[in-house]
């Protein structure tokens, strides 16, 4: 971007006590975005951005901010012309007032024509400031705002923030802004262009976030290959290192082969958690290798090698030690103290929580269809989910739970699928994670969640904005994501309802409001993952149908997006919207049959003649889910008869038997569609060419 004459570079720089990993990434974006909004509501034009961040600093630079705030006009309006004259065309004291208020003469008001009549209106030309002074005011209000999960304040001054604000220095050009964030104020330093201040910063430390962790990426990598390892690198352990290090380097270490006995997982858990630090394979087999990442120049490498190994082979001496505790017993020995582990305050402990899920494991493998060795499989999986919680080696590494369970549950003689399952059950971990490969696993991740969200909301915990400590959107998504993934036909609303009885008279909301309850949530958070369709109100469409399938949902949505430009699919939209909207308002009850002996016309006939020719059809397509034949046939057997009916004849006559067996004609012709496909009535300004 060529740069202004009146612009000048800014920099605000925010320097903290260490700030938690996981707060870095999210708070740095968040600064720039509000930051950026600022400005634009400030009339302060601006180039580009670049961002610093470290465990102790967030940096926010934007190129080429003007100096001045731009000059605009406009337009302020005041009250009805009506009002602001009297009958001899003076101005009332309500025209008066306004004009004081705006700081104008009379003479100066105008009258202009809008949607909503004739209003009186001023014209003022908002003057521009100095962007510096309007700068000053922007970063208390986007320091306050930030979004942190966990905030502290560490004065009197009343200000909250992630970890306590140390120094804080602004820049505008050369000028050192003066700012204060509670009894912090901003640093004096000689006069420096932000420009030069970053590339002196940059000498001592790497501060962009995405610069340094390319670069401790290539060094890992460069490193694997001098071992002749798989060039593998954990993403989400990089990200962590990344704001843990400013000046990276990495090195090499080793430890005992004997601890290679130990399960891979727990490995890569024990250097992870403990050191940060990268294991090594090669062939998918872990070597007694792992790779540090270092922070700093001059460092005595062989010494830090040293230690790093020390630690590393007391702790792995440890998960050694918790292994062979473990495996000393069966799984199902620990069952009994989960009587002792509270699942949630108010829903049981965590043995009540496995009864549920056996039982409710069992409900959706029966509706399912699954049967035979494999239904007792996931029973049996689901009796032994919760019983390595109480394990040494889950008790060191949770994030080890269900993984550990499945490990011991094999080697203490378990089936495999009810292994695997184990395993599978807290998949996936996040909106992209890896989703459980068995169905024995889908059966008991899609359990366990429906077991949680019906109890955290059935205890009255409301989800808003990104509060959500419980967990419940997740549970919700990922639960959406394992049945479509593994194709489990179930109704969902049924699983619902099974899930309430079992938690019996533990749950604050009434069952009924219960149930909507999680069903409007499960629908929102389909809404999400369904992403774009097209129109958009079709995903409204189809979950009005009550046919509460998820796969189904999916797969209508799929097809009717893809044939929502064709002419038949619009010509079904006008028949469901023509007889839902004949149905609207009417406040009669409607009978669910039809009485041939009550027709007048030939064209009623002719309609109800259309619907019991095609009726049989139609629902056979829709029972074998082609719903793109469905609509064609719906499509032809209605619109045409339907538009010369409605030209014709008149439905809401005087005699009410003849008016209610219309709309029960209206009824049936809607609902053979809208009950079983979609509300295409939802789609606005249907228009057939």
């Amino acid at each position: 971007m060529k740069t202004e004459k009146n612009c000048k570079d800014f920099l605000l720089e925010i320097n903290v006590q260490e700030l938690p990993v996981s707060y870095i990434r999210p708070a740095i974006t968040e600064l720039r975005g509000a930051f950026l909004k600022e400005l634009e509501a400030s009339r302060i034009r601006h180039g580009e951005t670049a961002l610093g961040a470290t465990k102790n600093s967030l940096i926010c630079c934007i190129r080429d901010v003007s100096a001045r705030q731009e000059e605009v006009s406009i337009e302020v309006t005041g009250p009805p012309k009506s009002m602001a004259f009297d009958k001899d065309g003076n101005f009332t004291k309500q025209a008066l007032g306004f004009a004081k208020a705006q700081g104008v003469r009379p003479e100066g008001l105008r009258v202009k024509n809008t949607p909503k009549g004739e209003y009186i209106f001023v014209e003022r030309r908002l003057k521009a400031r100095p962007a510096k002074e309007i700068i000053v005011e922007i970063i208390s209000r986007v320091i306050e705002g930030l979004y942190f999960p966990k905030t502290m304040k560490w004065d009197d001054s009343g200000l909250r923030f992630a970890r306590p604000i140390e120094s804080v220095l602004v820049l505008f050009g050369k000028d050192r802004l003066n700012v204060k964030l509670g009894k912090v104020l901003s640093k004096n330093i000689a006069p420096v262009e932000p420009a030069a201040y970053l590339k002196r910063v940059n000498k001592e430390m790497l501060i962009d976030p995405d610069d340094r962790k390319k670069e401790i990426k290539k060094l890992i990598l460069k490193t694997i290959s001098a071992l002749g390892a798989d060039q593998e690198v954990d993403e989400a352990l990089l990200e962590e290192v990344n704001f843990l290090v400013d000046r990276p380097g990495v090195f090499a270490g080793e430890f005992n082969k004997k601890f290679l006995a130990l399960p891979e997982e727990v490995l890569r858990a024990s250097m992870a958690k403990h050191q940060r630090i990268f294991p090594v394979s090669k062939k998918g087999r872990l070597l007694n290798k792992f790779i540090a990442v270092t922070n700093g120049r001059g460092l005595d490498i062989k010494a830090v090698k040293s230690n790093y190994e020390k630690i590393l082979e007391a702790k792995l001496q440890d998960s050694l030690f918790f292994f062979d505790e473990d495996t000393r017993r069966p799984l199902s020995e620990n069952l009994r103290q989960l009587k002792d582990l509270i699942f949630q305050k108010g829903l049981g402990n965590m043995f009540e929580k496995i009864q549920r899920l056996k039982a409710l494991s069992s409900f959706v493998c029966e509706r399912s269809g699954i049967e035979g060795s494999l239904k007792k499989d996931i029973e049996r999986a689901a009796e032994l989910s919760k019983a390595d919680l109480v394990t040494h080696m889950v008790g060191e590494f949770p994030s080890l739970q269900g993984i550990m369970g499945g490990i011991y549950a094999l080697k203490t003689g378990e089936k495999k699928d009810a292994c695997v399952a184990i395993k599978e059950q807290y998949l996936p971990h996040g909106m992209d994670g890896r989703l459980p490969e068995s169905l024995a696993g889908s059966v008991l991740s899609a359990s366990d969640r429906v077991d949680n969200v019906v109890g955290f909301l059935g205890m009255g915990i409301e989800v808003s904005g990104s509060f959500d400590p419980f967990g419940i959107r997740r549970n919700a998504q990922g639960l959406i994501q394992v049945i479509k993934n593994k194709g489990l036909r179930i109704r969902i609303d049924e699983v619902i309802e099974r899930s309430i009885e079992l938690y019996g008279d533990r749950l604050k909301v009434a069952s009924s409001e219960l149930k909507t309850r999680v069903i409007s949530y499960i629908e929102d958070r389909m809404d999400f993952l369904a992403g774009e369709i097209r129109p958009l109100e079709l995903k409204k469409a189809v979950l009005r149908t009550g046919r509460f399938d998820i796969v189904d949902i999916f797969n209508r949505l799929d097809k009717l997006s893809s044939i929502s430009d064709k002419r038949y699919f619009l010509e079904a939209a006008k028949v469901v919207e023509r007889t839902s909207n004949i149905l609207k308002g009417v406040k009669e009850v409607v009978p669910e049959n039809v009485d041939e002996r009550l027709f007048k016309e030939e064209l009623e006939r002719a309609v109800w003649k259309a619907y019991t020719d095609s009726k049989s059809g139609i629902m056979s397509l829709i029972e074998k889910e082609d719903y793109v034949s469905a609509t064609k046939e719906y499509a032809g057997a209605f619109y045409k008869v339907l538009h010369e009916f409605f030209d014709k004849v008149l439905v809401n006559v005087e005699d009410k038997a003849v008016r209610l067996n219309r709309l029960a004609l209206m009824k049936a012709i809607n609902r053979l569609y809208s009950d079983n496909i979609a509300d295409l009535a939802q789609i606005p300004q249907i228009i057939v060419k």
